[in-house]
């Protein structure tokens, strides 16, 4: 059982390895969103809605207030009496009063549901903002990861050549001990060789460069051992329908203004409320008694503005405005997509016919590296002379692989553009 544990132990040790030893530009697009700073104003625009719609709902909650005055006047009511068999009293000048006043909205003209529905929109188009900043990410992990990729592909391409180039140096030397060719020509090919060396040092300083970058876009740590997973090639692109999220932050735009003048016509709709107060001061109800007394009065107190001098119709016609002007950005936002997805299209189509004649230029160039090959171990042609044709080659085999990343990250980019591959947090 003990040895059933540990060699459980060690296949999940290897999986996890194998996991963590290729990456995939999916996976970097997920991490970059999900651990974004940004992030976290998800939960803290929710817990602001909140709040202000608690704040809301207490406008039907009654209100208390307690209050307090204190007060010396001029002179207070009286009456002169010629008879000395009458006397009314005189309250005192100085006077105070103590009281409990309480409020109970009946109905506000709906004035509570709008102010909610408003702020249930600034959420949404709060969260929405986000979504659009969080999507624009994508385009930053493309050119980062392709980036990388490129450096990779070059580096075991230079790998690659290299090690022919090993090969070929064995074949030269063993001719040059026995009298075929000279020692120069092994020269030659050591110094390409070092060529080679100093372009992959070039290439892997420039892949640590991409993958630092895009370890602080992804806040993690990337090795450089890493195997960059090329996306294949069969990506469709096929799918014209465009999905970005601008497109639904407009709209909650659109919706929000709406909303805002809605409430502001609320403004103009009649109010209806209880009111109470209970106290105690001087002097009483009665204002001719020369004496404290308990106070209390209620009832009920209508409000209707029903004449604002024009407030609310201008500001529709503010809204209208803002409005329209929403309405502008999205026809500039569609045109300026428009331009940028046929930049792409047109891209991609020529990079495609591109690579098809990169596949015969390179069969071409092997044909002839490997005559040239077979004339050089023979003493037909010089070293340097291979070594042109062995460069072309290279250049051939560099030019395709470029042509592939670029094809790969256009068609990633009239994706992202369309709206149809990139991630967000929904």
């Amino acid at each position: 059982m003990k040895y059933l544990v540990l060699l459980l132990i060690i296949v999940l040790s290897v999986g996890l390895n194998a996991q963590t030893d290729s990456i995939d530009i999916d996976i970097c697009r997920k991490m970059t969103i999900e651990r974004y700073p940004l992030v976290g104003d998800l939960d803290k625009n929710l817990e602001t809605n909140q709040l202000r719609i608690e704040n809301i709902k207490t406008i039907y909650l009654p209100t208390l207030q307690l209050t307090g005055q204190y007060m010396h006047v001029a002179d207070v009511p009286h009456v002169i009496l010629q008879s000395n068999l009458l006397k009314l009293p005189v309250v005192g000048k100085d006077q105070y009063k103590v009281a409990i006043e309480a409020r109970q909205v009946i109905y506000d003209g709906g004035l509570t549901k709008r102010r909610k529905d408003v702020e249930d929109v600034n959420l949404l188009t709060d969260n929405q903002d986000i979504e659009v900043k969080l999507y624009q990410l994508n385009d930053q992990v493309n050119e980062l990861y392709f980036m990388v990729l490129m450096f990779q592909k070059q580096f075991n391409l230079m790998a690659l050549t290299e090690l022919n180039l090993q090969e070929q140096l064995k074949a030269i030397e063993s001719g040059v001990r026995n009298g075929v060719l000279l020692p120069g020509d092994a020269d030659v090919i050591k110094a390409e060789i070092l060529k080679l060396k100093q372009r992959t040092e070039e290439l892997q300083s420039g892949k640590l460069s991409g993958i630092e970058m895009l370890s602080e876009l992804m806040d993690t740590t990337l090795s450089f051992e890493m195997n960059f997973i090329s996306p294949v090639l069969n990506i469709q692109t096929t799918d014209t329908i465009v999905n970005r999220p601008e497109y639904r932050l407009l709209e909650l735009q659109s919706e929000k203004i709406n909303k805002i003048d809605r409430l502001n016509q609320a403004y103009r709709f009649p109010y209806l409320g209880l009111f109470g107060q209970f106290g105690y001061g001087y002097p009483g109800m009665n204002m001719i008694e020369d004496k404290a007394n308990i106070i209390y009065s209620f009832g009920v107190n209508l409000s209707w503005n029903i004449w604002d001098w024009g407030k609310v119709r201008r500001d529709s016609k503010i809204s209208t405005i803002m409005t329209e002007k929403i309405s502008t950005q999205r026809d500039v936002f569609d045109k300026n997509l428009n331009i940028a997805i046929v930049q792409e299209e047109n891209k991609i189509k020529q990079l495609e016919q591109s690579l098809i004649s990169d596949d015969e230029i390179i069969a071409l160039r092997e044909r002839i590296t490997n005559a040239k090959g077979s004339q050089m171990k023979n003493g037909v042609i010089t070293t340097s002379e291979y070594i042109v044709e062995l460069n072309a080659e290279t250049q051939a085999k560099i030019n395709k692989q470029l042509h592939e990343i670029l094809l790969l990250k256009s068609i990633y980019k009239l994706n992202t553009l369309r709206g149809n591959d990139g991630l967000t947090l929904k």
